[in-house]
């Protein structure tokens, strides 16, 4: 068997040497950022949404991390392997990295972290993706090898979320529910406390093993569900980043450019997205309607400021997929009223949005159209935390629905769509041979040109065959930041490292 070797990505010696030039401030540096709301759990077993990933990311980290371009690098690991039929890989751990209660990052611990996430009693939201792997073992102190039951080119991408996630095995052992609350990894910022509603406190790791990292000293992450009061704490000065703000924000503060404001599309999408188990929306047609009967160009012009640009398929217009698809249901309204005439009994159904008024908004502009086609759609506000549990359940007919998108098209299909797996992301039950069959040939192959050909046929087959989601807007990355914080770099996956930040 012979093994691939990728080549070795160095970080700039410079970037180090100009991070680790900068003068510590005299007194601690706090750095306050307002989110959509507290995640239910810090456990990297349950974190999914931007939120949750966005409150660990400080604490955790991953075997591998998403650069700025999108591309998944060795991060606690160093260096890997693959064999020719990708479905062996070996990993080198980095040398001198320690859990935030000193147990060492070996790869005992690596082992111990894939054990907990492949035991099904643990109920890990990376489900999918743990089913893929056979096994794996320990090499040696230092190297990790990981068997897959069926070729994966993209693992690595995997490995930089949930599934690559380490936490301290010391932690997790003595007390198998603690991480929800007191998370313990090896990031830039150790846990302070926890209080919900109120604020989620971090301090300044000083023994990271990033030379340099961080410059604040203190992280102070406020989850408030409410937009209007997330921006006016950005307003006041109460907080120096706000995060997911409304678009109507980010419009006003381009305007008036007292803040720096970030408003990029992203690998993701949005739109409502169906439950195929429920009628009348396990009907393609009825599905197809919602679709014909969507002013999306309305929604952008109005709801969206101008800012967003309309979704096709799952994947953002950062992945390389050939959009905008041709056959994807134009706004028809005429068509859309055939359709629902066609399904020969009443259209009715409930429609969850979050309960964030630039949410019910959409989900009330929504409701108009629908009601205009001769559909009667109930709306039903909830928080956001409701509203993924609803979906994970299944306890649900339609949904508002964003995901802020993965670095690699694969990782926007396969928890969703790939029938052949079980995965809490499959909220619709959607079974499609062809969507399965092109999902594996995805996967089993690392050509890029084959891959874009790949998943933009699979966009095709999900919007003439499927329908899963009838789409609004590509999602964006939205972030407001004072004009004294320095040093971010947007990265395709929305999220902030704050290890990156600095106050001047």
């Amino acid at each position: 068997m012979t093994f691939w070797r990728p080549p070795m990505i160095q970080r700039p010696l410079a970037v180090l040497a100009l991070l680790a030039s900068f003068t510590a401030h005299a007194n601690p540096v706090t750095l306050s950022v307002a989110l959509s709301q507290d995640p239910p759990s810090l456990d990297p077993l349950r974190i999914g949404s931007y939120t949750e990933r966005q409150f660990a990311m400080p604490v955790y980290e991953a075997l591998f991390a998403i650069n700025p371009q999108g591309q998944p690098v060795p991060h606690l690991a160093t260096s890997y392997t693959v064999s020719d039929d990708l479905k062996t890989w070996r990993f080198t751990l980095r040398d001198g990295v320690k859990f935030h209660d000193g147990t060492p990052l070996d790869a005992a611990a690596v082992v111990a972290n894939l054990a907990r996430a492949k035991d099904p009693a643990n109920r890990c939201r990376c489900t999918a993706e743990m089913e893929t792997i056979a096994g794996f073992k320990a090499i040696d102190g230092k190297t990790v090898e990981i068997t897959l039951n069926q070729p994966n080119a993209v693992l690595p991408v995997a490995l930089a979320g949930s599934v690559g996630t380490m936490a301290s095995p010391t932690a997790f052992k003595a007390d198998p529910a603690s991480l929800a609350n007191k998370p313990v990894g090896t990031g830039p910022f150790r846990f302070v406390e926890w209080i919900k509603n109120s604020r989620y406190v971090l301090e300044k790791n000083p023994d990271y093993w990033q030379q340099g990292k961080p410059q604040i000293d203190r992280l102070v992450l406020r989850g408030m569900q409410n937009t209007e009061p997330r921006e006016a704490a950005f307003k006041s000065g109460q907080v120096d980043i706000v995060l997911q703000p409304s678009r109507n924000f980010i419009a006003q503060e381009q305007r008036t450019k007292t803040s720096v404001v970030y408003a990029t599309s992203g690998p993701g999408t949005e739109g409502v997205y169906f439950n195929g188990t429920k009628p009348p929306l396990d009907d393609l047609n009825v599905r197809k309607a919602v679709a014909h009967a969507l002013d999306r160009d309305l929604l952008v012009k109005t709801l969206g400021f101008g800012l967003p640009t309309l979704a096709y398929s799952p994947f953002g217009p950062t992945l390389k997929v050939a959009q905008p698809i041709q056959d994807y249901p134009a706004y028809d309204p005429a068509k859309a009223k055939a359709l629902v005439a066609a399904y020969g009994k009443p259209v009715q159904f409930k429609f969850i949005v979050t309960n964030r008024p630039e949410t019910r908004l959409l989900g009330q502009s929504i409701q108009q159209m629908l009601q205009k086609v001769g559909m009667q759609v109930e709306l039903v506000p909830l928080d956001e935390n409701r509203m993924i549990q609803s979906m994970v359940t299944k306890d649900f007919e339609a949904s508002a629905f964003k995901y802020s998108g993965a670095s690699d098209p694969h990782y926007n299909v396969y928890a969703f769509y790939y029938s052949k797996r079980k995965s809490p992301s499959q909220y619709g039950s959607f079974v499609n041979a062809r969507v399965d069959a092109l999902i594996e040939q995805g996967m089993s192959t690392r050509d890029p040109a084959t891959r874009a050909a790949v998943y933009s046929e699979l966009a095709k087959v999900l919007a003439t065959d499927v329908m899963p989601i009838a789409y609004t807007y590509n999602s964006l990355d939205l972030t407001a930041m004072k004009k004294n914080v320095k040093g971010y770099t947007h990265h395709a996956d929305a999220l902030v490292r704050f290890g990156d930040l600095r106050k001047e």
